[in-house]
């Protein structure tokens, strides 16, 4: 039976242990500890594009992260602390910790990367073959690399006009002002659309939730790329959606005037 798991991993340079703030980090006091509860977090978070959730509406805190990564209370909440202090978190509101480097070690694929491996992998093979291969043979292989390009820049340019017209839905639904010009935001919507999503599925996820988050103080915050276009866009195209209206509270100004009920 064929797995249809969804896996996600991550790939670590070979000198990830030699970067300053990792130096630093396991100088202190229990910083080898600290760097394992650093990589845990990591690999908990990849899920969610970076964010520590146990679910859509319940952040990780730091005694749920010491129960995953299996050290003492004390221990994770100085790790927290520091790990804020280096920049290596950011503590989002609503108390969801965000992993600020996440998007260095997430292992994903891209056209762009899919066409110049393919390019190494000829100019290799054109390379072994230099001597025993015919002029026509390296004519082909360079008639082939240009085609690859041309096709990639069209996909380029589709894809940006596709990514303003989403920012720009997203824009007007949120009063956000994210820009077309992310990295990682463009990274984000040209792998849903790698996948087969189209422009209004964005616009559906966008609706739905919106709906649900924009009048949840705890949810607001989420109404962005990184999480909409994220690993769980499947599911939040297909959730059935509940509007969420906003509280209304009366303040004692709009008080004076009304009628007190007075129960006998």
């Amino acid at each position: 039976m064929a797995d249809s798991k969804k896996y996600y991993y991550m790939r670590l340079k070979e000198n990830f242990f030699d970067n300053d703030v990792i130096a630093v980090l396991e100088s202190q006091p229990d910083g080898v500890l600290y760097s394992n509860i650093l990589l845990k977090m990591y690999l908990k978070s990849l899920k969610n594009n970076g964010l520590l959730m146990v679910n859509d509406l319940i952040p990780y805190n730091s005694q749920m992260i010491a129960t995953i990564t299996r050290q003492p209370i004390g221990v994770v909440e100085k790790a927290l602390m520091l790990f804020k202090n280096l920049g290596l978190i950011d503590v989002l509101e609503g108390g969801a910790i965000y992993m600020s480097d996440i998007e260095l070690f997430v292992g994903q694929s891209s056209t762009e990367a899919e066409r110049k491996k393919q390019k190494r992998l000829e100019i290799k093979a054109t390379n072994l073959l230099a001597d025993k291969c015919p002029t026509n043979v390296h004519h082909s292989i360079e008639y082939r690399d240009k085609s690859i390009e041309n096709r990639d820049n069209n996909i380029t340019s589709v894809s940006k006009e596709t990514v303003s017209r989403i920012l720009d839905y997203l824009n007007q639904a949120t009063g956000r002002n994210y820009k077309a010009s992310s990295k990682a935001t463009q990274k984000h919507i040209n792998a849903r659309l790698s996948e087969g999503y189209t422009e209004e599925d964005f616009k559906k996820v966008i609706d739905n939730k919106v709906s649900e988050w924009l009048h949840n103080p705890k949810m607001q915050a989420y109404l962005r790329p990184d999480t909409l276009f994220g690993t769980k866009f499947d599911s939040y195209l297909n959730q059935e959606v509940t509007e969420v209206k906003p509280s209304i509270e009366i303040n004692p100004k709009q008080r004076e005037g009304m009628t007190d009920v007075v129960e006998w």
